[in-house]
């Protein structure tokens, strides 16, 4: 249980309150070497740890921690949804993201879901665990960076949906397989591609796979079943 601030008991000796960290990652080199490197720290304790979303949100029920590590991309469900479930189960719980690269789609989710902080997996431990400790006390760790993402896209938010559409614009998909990969009629992926261009502020998919990458986004153009960067040692 984190104990706020300082007490003193028995011979007058103060406690450290415990900052309780609930750790989130699919990577098990990533995610063991998080947790050995937090519980070496003094003031920190790793209430617990899962490798997929429906785990985390399972962890952080039972044990009610202080901080939530989270990766965005898990196996089962994405991390947008274990922040939203677990915003509803635990609000206070402050969540820092950690994901391998910039991720417009998920930091957009993420900042209005409350997050507090955001990492990227290439973070030292030391940072991971300043970022900590910055969120405990009611800071923000690299919310500008966030924010500075989903800025400039367009001046209409994107749905989730039409960032699916963009996804697949920027990997070559015609209409047809947009529709068999996104259960949609013809006719609802021509509308939604219209809209989506309209919104980029674009004429034409050569145009918006071009604002793309202008704007730095070439993670929407790779596909989500390659490979994953090499683990970060701590």
């Amino acid at each position: 249980m984190a104990i706020e601030g300082h007490d003193q008991i028995g011979f007058g000796e103060p406690f450290e309150r415990v900052i309780r960290v609930v750790i989130v990652d699919d990577h098990p080199m990533l995610l063991g070497g998080t947790e050995r490197f937090l519980a070496g720290e003094s003031g920190i304790e790793v209430a617990g740890t899962a490798a997929d979303g429906k785990s985390a949100v399972e962890v952080v029920r039972r044990v009610l921690p202080d901080v939530l590590l989270l990766d965005v991309h898990l196996p089962d469900i994405s991390g947008v949804e274990v922040a939203r479930q677990v915003r509803s189960l635990v609000p206070r719980v402050a969540i820092i993201v950690l994901t391998g690269y910039d991720d417009v789609g998920y930091a957009r989710a993420m900042l209005q879901l409350g997050a507090r902080g955001y990492l990227r997996k290439s973070a030292t431990g030391e940072e991971i665990l300043a970022a900590i400790r910055t969120v405990v006390d009611g800071g923000t760790v690299g919310l500008p960076a966030l924010a500075q993402m989903t800025a400039g896209l367009t001046d209409e938010s994107l749905s989730d949906r039409e960032f699916e559409v963009l996804r697949l614009l920027a990997l070559g998909r015609r209409n047809s397989q947009i529709g068999e990969e996104l259960v949609l009629s013809p006719k609802t992926v021509e509308f939604r591609v219209s809209r989506l261009l309209r919104k980029l502020g674009v004429r034409s998919r050569a145009e918006a796979i071009a604002k793309v990458q202008r704007l730095g986004l070439m993670w929407l153009g790779k596909d989500p079943s390659g490979p994953k960067e090499p683990p970060t040692s701590f």
